[in-house]
């Protein structure tokens, strides 16, 4: 009888904490939502992770980064990279999540598939939860997420635009009437005065000195939302015009439009312009982020 209470006793102080430690494991779910279902080899892609306490009655506690919170997630696939953020500043925050709560980021990804082959690509993300003092969890897994991957053919000479798949604008609101993106090539280009649109920060935008372009991403206003534009103070291969918004052709009301930036460029070189899109009021939110490399190339 002795004997059996001690083991009682014994179970009772070792026992117990490991199983909250697993109940606490298991009550957190991740789920990784990507924007896309297919992306061009090499090009970034945005994927919306959540960490879900699905516990009824218990809340879960962990530390994350305030910036740098790509550092939390990893890829079980050596061939899918995760993009890292540019911090100015960095700290540590306790997230609390009350049951049916859930931890949310955008965090974006790029697979520079080398077999020049299209398919699919699967991984599965996993979120690694950290202490106040530093100590890093071993990751809690999301279900696998399937990417088909386009390798694109590139030929010596190309005598058509370009034209890019929609798709590939990460993080904005869909809308059925986007004007795609078209590079006209240098060699079928005149000196000066082209008119030319890019959609997509993934692939650079080429122009030459003289040309007038414009920068076009999905926007909604009536949710609050809006583009904020930044350039380099020490620019000077480009020059911001002005901007605009341009509504939807569909009559349809909280359709999306376009929000429209100018530049002009001034001379060769290149230059990097940064776009945030948020609401003003919203402090704690990441918001989500585009940066477009400018090359400006005489002929």
């Amino acid at each position: 009888m002795k004997k059996g209470l001690l083991l009682f006793w014994v179970c009772s102080l070792l026992c117990f904490p490991v199983l909250s430690v697993r109940a606490e494991d298991s009550s957190l779910k991740i789920q990784a939502l990507p924007d896309q279902n297919s992306v061009k080899a090499g090009m970034m892609f945005l994927v919306h992770v959540r960490v879900v306490n699905s516990s009824s009655d218990t809340s879960a506690e962990f530390w994350g980064n305030t910036c740098s919170y790509e550092k939390h997630w990893v890829t079980d696939n050596p061939g899918v990279f995760l993009q890292s953020w540019t911090c100015n500043e960095n700290a540590l925050e306790q997230i609390t999540l009350s049951p049916g709560d859930a931890y949310e980021k955008n965090i974006i990804l790029y697979i520079p598939k080398e077999d020049n082959k299209n398919g699919p690509v699967i991984f599965r993300l996993g979120f690694k939860r950290m202490s106040e003092d530093g100590d890093v969890a071993e990751p809690l897994w999301s279900d696998p997420v399937t990417m088909r991957v386009i390798v694109p053919d590139a030929p010596a000479s190309v005598a058509a635009p370009v034209i890019t798949d929609k798709t590939s604008q990460a993080a904005e609101p869909a809308a059925k009437n986007v004007t795609p993106q078209i590079v006209v090539p240098e060699s079928s280009a005149p000196a000066v005065s082209r008119n030319l649109t890019f959609q997509d920060p993934g692939i650079p935008a080429k122009v030459a000195p003289g040309d007038e372009f414009s920068i076009s991403l999905t926007s909604n206003p009536s949710t609050g939302f809006h583009w904020k534009m930044t350039l380099p103070e020490s620019d000077k291969a480009v020059t911001f015009l002005k901007s605009e918004y341009v509504a939807s052709q569909q009559s349809m009301p909280g359709v999306p439009g376009q929000e429209v930036f100018r530049f002009k460029a001034l001379t060769a070189g290149e230059t990097k312009a940064a776009f945030v899109y948020e609401r003003p009021w919203e402090t704690k939110v990441a918001p989500t982020r585009k940066i477009f490399t400018i090359l400006v190339q005489k002929n």
